[in-house]
């Protein structure tokens, strides 16, 4: 019998980068490969989708119930999580590695038969349109020689 120190305990690492990608007519959104890869070796299946900030999420590997568990305000909590399946609801991936998006959802965001960019972080799936996308990616290079200074303070060279 194998001592829990000898056992070499794998980390996930969720895939990095902005994935382009189809909402297609139907409301179904095909994952890259690398996201279907990570999301079947996860012990957690189950996804939930909501809108938040005007941006559609998937939350992944318990990531919405870690979250709403740091709501100590029962009557926040109760507000957000009203909201937040009002908007959307647990989805499956299926076979061929498609989410399909609850109805309500892609037409208050605009989401039906549109180019989205796709990315994954912190156990998030974050769907951004190439407007969203456009927006949030001129507001962050806004802040790059800033950013860069204070790197260089950092001796940390990327």
């Amino acid at each position: 019998m194998e001592s829990p120190s000898s056992v070499t305990q794998i980390r996930l690492r969720a895939p990095l980068g902005f994935h382009p990608c189809k909402i297609d007519a139907a409301g179904r959104l095909k994952l890259p490969a690398k996201y279907q890869e990570y999301l079947k070796d996860l012990p957690d299946k189950y996804l939930f989708v909501t809108e938040y900030k005007g941006m559609a999420r998937v939350f992944t590997n318990g990531s919405w119930e870690r979250t709403v568990e740091k709501l100590e305000d029962k009557a926040l909590r109760k507000r957000v999580t009203f909201r937040a399946e009002a908007k959307g609801g647990d989805v499956d991936c299926d076979p061929q590695g498609r989410v399909t998006l609850p109805q309500s959802l892609r037409k208050e965001l605009g989401l039906e038969d549109k180019s989205v960019q796709l990315r994954f972080y912190e156990d998030v799936i974050t769907i951004f349109t190439q407007e969203q996308f456009d927006a949030v990616f001129a507001t962050v290079n806004s802040f790059e020689a800033a950013d860069q200074e204070r790197l260089d303070s950092l001796e940390i060279d990327f």
